[in-house]
C-alpha cells in the first residue's frame, strides 16, 4: 500500500494535470531505461539519419515536411550545422529580403524587417475592433470602426523599434520556406552578400503567448499549421527523446542581390 502512494505521489503534482505528468515521468524513466537508450541510438545514429534523408528526397517529400521529420529524428547527420538551401528556398529568403521595397514585384506596403517598423497593431486589435463596431450599430458612427480598420487607429509604437534591425521574417513566402525557417537573422557582409542563421526547434507555447501545452491532447502553438497529427508526432518522438535542433549557418553571395 506504502508503495502504492509513493507511486502516485511521484506522479501527483497541483501545477499539472495528471496526463501531462504522467507523460514526463513516463517519459522520463523510459529515457533513462536501457531499452530507451538503445531506441535512441537506433534512430538518431548517423547511419540511420543517412538513410532517412535518402528516403525523403527520393520519395519528393516538401522541404518544410524534410525539415520536421528530421527534427523529429534527431537532427542533422553528425549534428553539423546546415550550410546551404534548395534553390526556391533560397529565392524565397532573398524575395522576402525585398518586400516592402522598389525591388518587390508584390508592392507591399511592409517590409519583412518587423522591428524595423516604427509602429505595430496594438495586441487588442481584436477587441478594439468590436468595440467599435458596437459603437457604430448603435449611434450609426462608423469613423471609429474605419480608423481602426482602414486607417490607423489601433496602431501602436513599436516597442522592439531598430531601424537596424536584421530579423527578418519569411511568414510571406511559400510555405516550404515559411514553414522552416519562419524568422531568421539575416546579416549583411562585407562582401555585399548576406549570412542567415537561425535554429530549427519548437518553441514552447508560454513563450508564444498561449496556453502552457498539455501533450497528448493539445496543439503546440509553433505547430498550429499542422495541427494535431504534428503536435502527436511531436510528443511521441519528446517522449522517446529524439528530437534534434537544427542550426542554419547559410552564407548569400552578392550575385543573388
Amino acid at each position: 500500500m506504502q508503495a502504492f502512494q509513493n507511486l502516485l505521489n511521484r506522479f501527483n503534482n497541483k501545477d499539472k494535470d495528471f496526463i501531462t505528468t504522467l507523460y514526463e515521468k513516463g517519459g522520463e524513466m523510459f529515457r533513462d531505461s536501457a531499452p530507451g537508450k538503445l531506441v535512441k541510438d537506433a534512430v538518431t545514429s548517423d547511419f540511420t539519419k543517412t538513410q532517412r534523408n535518402k528516403l525523403l528526397n527520393k520519395f519528393g517529400v516538401p522541404e518544410h515536411h524534410q525539415q520536421f521529420a528530421k527534427y523529429l529524428t534527431g537532427g542533422t547527420i553528425g549534428n553539423k550545422d546546415i550550410t546551404s538551401l534548395p534553390d526556391n528556398v533560397r529565392k524565397d529568403v532573398v524575395r522576402a529580403h525585398y518586400t516592402g521595397t522598389d525591388k518587390d514585384p508584390y508592392h507591399s506596403s511592409f517590409g519583412a524587417y518587423p522591428d524595423r517598423r516604427e509602429t505595430i497593431s496594438s495586441p487588442k486589435y481584436k477587441e478594439m475592433m468590436e468595440a467599435a463596431k458596437k459603437e457604430a450599430e448603435l449611434t450609426g458612427d462608423e469613423s471609429s470602426y474605419d480608423a481602426i480598420v482602414h486607417g490607423d487607429g489601433a496602431m501602436i509604437p513599436n516597442p522592439k523599434y531598430n531601424p537596424e534591425s536584421t530579423l527578418l521574417s519569411t511568414y510571406m513566402t511559400p510555405d516550404r520556406t515559411s514553414y522552416t525557417l519562419g524568422h531568421v537573422q539575416f546579416k549583411p557582409e562585407e562582401d555585399g552578400g548576406f549570412r542567415m542563421t537561425d535554429k530549427y526547434d519548437v518553441d514552447s507555447n508560454v513563450s508564444m503567448g498561449s496556453a502552457p501545452y498539455k501533450p497528448l491532447r493539445g496543439t503546440k502553438a509553433d505547430l498550429q499549421e499542422g495541427g494535431q497529427l504534428a503536435s502527436r508526432l511531436y510528443d511521441i518522438s519528446k517522449f522517446f527523446g529524439l528530437t534534434g535542433d537544427m542550426k542554419y549557418n547559410v552564407k548569400f553571395d552578392p550575385s543573388e542581390f
